[in-house]
């Protein structure tokens, strides 16, 4: 009865906390990421590490396969950011069904799911050569917003530059 009340239930080894299921053995991170089992396994992508204008094209390609509707435009980073993030956003929130055909479809392309986040905003984290994608569903603007990062010296320095020059509010 107190399980109920506080939100959390074990059931054979699989935790449940405010809907979001994690079994037994997943990794928690402290800011409520589960690392996917066996996500640091499996081949290194085929062709090498994409291009900017790649990725961009793999998330508009995987949203269309996933029935999802593009939002407004976005604005293009510049400068020295300019090749180390591609993105899209949707149309408002996606379905359940919408979100699994989105993932379902990123895989194809060749990205590897790494962890995933409940509540209170669902989101899912993918890698493909050196992008880190973060899919998240709803927030405070209630959209599908897909944003991939890449990671190496050149975007981890202009990435950092950015941030102290924007300041923690962007």
């Amino acid at each position: 009865m107190w399980a109920a009340a506080v939100g959390v239930a074990v059931v054979v080894g699989t935790l449940v906390v405010g809907g979001v299921v994690l079994a037994a053995g997943d990794e928690v991170t402290g800011d409520g990421w589960v690392r996917e089992p066996g996500a640091a396994k499996g081949p290194a992508r085929a062709g090498g590490d994409p291009s900017r204008g790649a990725v961009a094209a793999e998330l508009a390609a995987a949203a269309a396969a996933a029935g999802l509707t593009p939002g407004g435009a976005t604005l293009a980073e510049q400068g020295e950011l300019a090749d180390c993030i591609a993105d899209w956003s949707g149309d408002g929130p996606a379905d359940e069904t919408r979100l699994a055909a989105l993932e379902a479809a990123l895989v194809e392309r060749g990205w590897r799911v790494r962890a995933r986040h409940g509540e209170p905003v669902p989101a899912v984290a993918l890698t493909s050569g050196s992008w880190r994608l973060e899919f998240t569903n709803g927030g405070l603007v209630e959209t599908l917003s897909l944003v991939a990062k890449r990671s190496g010296r050149t975007c981890d320095e202009a990435f950092r530059r950015a941030e102290a020059t924007r300041g923690p509010r962007g």
